[in-house]
């Protein structure tokens, strides 16, 4: 059976509770990796499997901004805008001012992303 992405946010919620930075921005991690394998399984669904040597992640949110429907366009944003909060989190040492409150931030918006990922046409991204 494959796996559940949707339990990485389960885990990222769990995270979130802990005390500690590592598990913080762990937490900040799990989010982003929740809502970017769901919508690169779509994308990959819809638009087609990603051409060895592209990137992963650019791959993916440049799929959903370059389509002509607003809705689609605003999930690539994002998701690159959570990419780049992810990417701080795991490779930056400096400290994340508020990142408690960084923390509820990603949650709700990955929250957010997965409600409008199944609200979005089925057709979508396009190819």
């Amino acid at each position: 059976m494959p796996f559940d992405w949707n339990r990485y946010l389960t885990l990222a919620e769990e995270l979130a509770t802990r005390a500690d930075e590592a598990s913080k921005r762990s937490a900040i991690s799990r989010a982003y990796y929740c809502v970017f394998n769901l919508a690169f399984a779509r994308a990959q669904s819809t638009a087609g499997p990603r051409p060895s040597g592209e990137h992963r992640h650019k791959w993916c949110w440049t799929k959903y901004r370059n389509g002509p429907d607003p809705f689609c366009i605003q999930l690539g944003v994002d998701g690159d805008r959570m990419h780049g909060r992810r990417v701080k989190a795991d490779y930056n040492p400096a400290d994340i001012p508020r990142l408690n409150d960084e923390v509820e931030r990603m949650l709700e918006d990955a929250r957010e992303f997965l409600a409008d990922l199944a609200r979005l046409h089925s057709r979508y991204p396009l190819p």
